[in-house]
Parts: structure tokens; sequence; C-alpha cells
């Protein structure tokens, strides 16, 4: 079995870890060696059953010399950008995609994602490191997402659209076709996005307006 860090003990990271239980209902896939987090006050604490065993130094330190796999459940692209570059190749990024979802076999994923129940991913789609994709997101053919991207519940990512790096987008957000969503934009939640999102710019409504 793999040996598999989750990086994040918050809810989403409690979501991911149930999403690894049902990975070895089907096949006994990982051994969960515990959280990370940072938050020091939570250290050594158990949180459903799984133990939070350190931070990301300790995981520097205990990945030495074995193989480790690891994941991020982490929305914040900074965040998960800080702790890529920290641990860069000390730990094995992984995937986790919950068995409900249906991942076409031509479409080209990173490192280090996670597919949450009944995600869709359409083909000749181009998925980057570190991306999560929450329940029921559909994600259409020939769509990209570059790296760090978070995409909340229930989004609609229609074909050829393309997510920059960092990207977020909250809860049942819908795209129309072949447009761009800007580097760390954000995407307010229920958004329906008629037109390009610039960089940094922060979107809401419908049709989606820049608010920041």
């Amino acid at each position: 079995m793999k040996k598999l860090v989750i990086i994040g003990a918050g809810g989403f990271g409690r979501e991911v870890a149930d999403t690894v239980r049902r990975i070895n209902a089907v096949s006994s896939t990982y051994e969960i060696i515990g959280f990370v987090d940072d938050d020091n006050s939570v250290l050594g604490k158990t949180i459903n059953d799984i133990k939070i065993v350190g931070n990301k130094e300790w995981l520097k330190t205990f990945a030495l010399g074995q193989e480790v796999y690891a994941v991020m459940a982490i929305a914040s692209a900074d965040v998960k950008r800080k702790i890529s570059d920290y641990l860069a190749d000390t730990v094995v990024w992984e995937n986790i995609i919950d068995p409900s979802a249906l991942i076409s076999q031509y479409a080209k994923l990173g490192r280090g994602n996670v597919f949450q129940p009944y995600v869709v991913i359409g083909p000749n789609t181009k998925i980057g490191d570190h991306c999560m994709f929450n329940l029921r997101t559909n994600m259409g053919h020939d769509a990209q997402a570059e790296d760090f991207v978070s995409v909340m519940s229930m989004c609609d990512i229609t074909g050829g659209v393309i997510l920059r790096e960092g990207a977020y987008l909250a809860t049942s957000v819908s795209i129309v076709p072949q447009l761009e969503i800007g580097r760390n934009a954000f995407v307010c939640a229920g958004a329906v996005v008629l037109k390009n999102v610039e960089e940094d710019a922060r979107v809401i409504g419908y049709p989606a307006k820049r608010i920041k």
C-alpha cells in the first residue's frame, strides 16, 4: 500500500480522507499516515480517526529515505504554491480520484490533484498540478485548468474554457464555452460567466461583473 499524507486538516481535508476511504473500499491502495497541518495548536489531535501527525517541516524529515505520497486538501492557491515549493520533490504528489468520478481516458492530468464524487472530466482536457474539483463539477471537452486551480461544488466548465493558474471558482459557477478565467481570478458563487475574466479580478452575478 502507498503511504499517504493529507496536507490540510480542515473541512476539505476530512472530505479528502473520506474519498481515500472509498478508494480503499474498492481496492486497498493507501495507508493513511495522517494529516499534516501548520496550525501547531492542533498537532497530535485525532480527527475522524486520523491523527494530525505534524507540520510541513515534520513531513520533509519523515519522507527522507522512503517513498511517501501526499496530496494537498487546501483551496488557497498561495498556500499551495508555498507548500509545493517547500516540499519540491520530497514527496510523491498523488492524484486522488473518487471511484464515482468519470475522467476521460483522453484527459491529461498533472500531479497532486483531487477529484471528488461525481466529478466529470471530458475528453482532451488538460489539468495541471495541485488542482481540486469538488462535488458534481463538470469540465467539458478541450477545457484546461492550470496549476493550483480550485473549483468548488456543482460548477459547469464548458468546452474550451481555460482556467489560468490559481483561479478559484466558488459553488455553482457556470462558464460559457471558449472563455478564459485569468490568473488568480475569483468567481463568486452562482455567477454565470459570459465573457473573459481578467487576472486577479473578482466577479459576481448573472452575467458576472467585476467588483474588484
